[in-house]
């Protein structure tokens, strides 16, 4: 006898504790309408050039991993303008169910799917989804029937300067992004080291991936968003959204309005500044928060002084390399 269990629950799906994987439903053309959850998705998790390798038709499933974590892209409709069918669902859902059976996975979480736009009724889709689910696998279905809604136009406002962030008013709180080791060695993370220290306070606070350690600097705040383990690693976009969700509760629990941000995702990490932004935006866009993207441009004597030092390092690697080949062939 298989166990079934759906809890219907008043909370955002993105804050389904990270033991469940995640489902959602959407479009074979993997197009999303702004401020949707679809979108939602799309910017925190969305890694298209995986998802376009798959087969991505109507009525299949197509799955990500984050973080051993499996998150579901239901198909069910050609593109974003059609409207989802209770069998292009049923269908998806039964490909989604074979997925979790092959890997064993027995915690789902899940949005009323398809009951929002698509317009199906929540009573029929409860029904078809216990019809796949009951009598197949032992699982346990979270429904979040709360999703956060987007502002659009988003309520924060970012503006984007060059400059350094360290130059920001001084009635800004400053926010960066770090690993959980605090090894601030190079970049920003080197310069907020040097200005603000502390590094004994920032690891007593014993914060994690998704998380964030703060100091207080007077009358503003230090935010130090942690979005790796490892200093040589990579930042992910999820890990910057759920510190940033992390952060914002501590701006609206200490009535913060202005934040100064250095421009995320730069130097190894690789991430994109758009969709970061969107992020930013998405996070924060039921917030009158004004917020500075600062973009550092070193000035050109420093640059100038940059190339000449590698000029020089080149000439002096060429000086050496025909001093060895002149004692190698006399």
């Amino acid at each position: 006898m298989h166990q079934f269990k759906l809890t219907e629950m008043k909370t955002n799906l993105l804050y389904a504790p990270e033991s469940y994987a995640l489902a959602h439903a959407v479009s074979a053309d993997l197009n999303t309408m702004k401020g949707t959850l679809a979108w939602q998705f799309a910017v925190i998790f969305g890694n298209f050039e995986e998802l376009s390798k798959q087969p991505i038709t109507v009525g299949n499933v197509a799955v990500m991993e984050h973080q051993s974590r499996f998150i579901y892209f239901l198909v069910t409709k050609e593109n974003v303008y059609e409207t989802t069918t209770y069998n292009t669902l049923h269908a998806a859902l039964i490909c989604m169910r074979e997925h979790m059976r092959i890997h064993e996975i027995t915690k789902i979480a899940m949005p009323r799917i398809c009951c929002g736009t698509d317009g199906l009724e929540w009573r029929r889709v409860k029904q078809l989804i216990r019809t796949v689910f009951a009598r197949e696998i032992n699982v346990e279905i979270l429904v979040c029937s709360h999703n956060q809604t987007v502002t659009i136009p988003p309520k924060c406002q970012i503006v984007e300067e060059k400059g350094n962030i360290l130059n920001a008013p001084q009635d800004f709180s400053l926010v960066h992004s770090t690993s959980a080791d605090f090894a601030m060695s190079s970049g920003i993370g080197l310069h907020f080291k040097c200005k603000f220290g502390q590094i004994n306070e920032l690891q007593k606070q014993n914060k994690h991936v998704g998380n964030v350690a703060v100091l207080k600097d007077n009358n503003r705040y230090i935010y130090n968003l942690i979005t790796k383990e490892r200093s040589h690693e990579k930042c992910t976009y999820p890990a910057l959204y759920y510190a940033l969700m992390a952060m914002r509760e501590h701006v609206e629990q200490n009535n913060v309005t202005k934040l100064a941000i250095h421009r995320f995702g730069g130097d190894i990490d690789r991430l994109s500044w758009l969709r970061v932004k969107n992020i930013v935006e998405f996070v924060f866009c039921n917030n009158a928060v004004e917020i500075i993207a600062y973009v550092y441009d070193p000035p050109e004597v420093v640059r100038r002084r940059s190339r000449d030092s590698r000029s020089r390092s080149r000439t002096l690697e060429s000086m050496v390399n025909r001093m060895s080949l002149s004692r190698d062939f006399p």
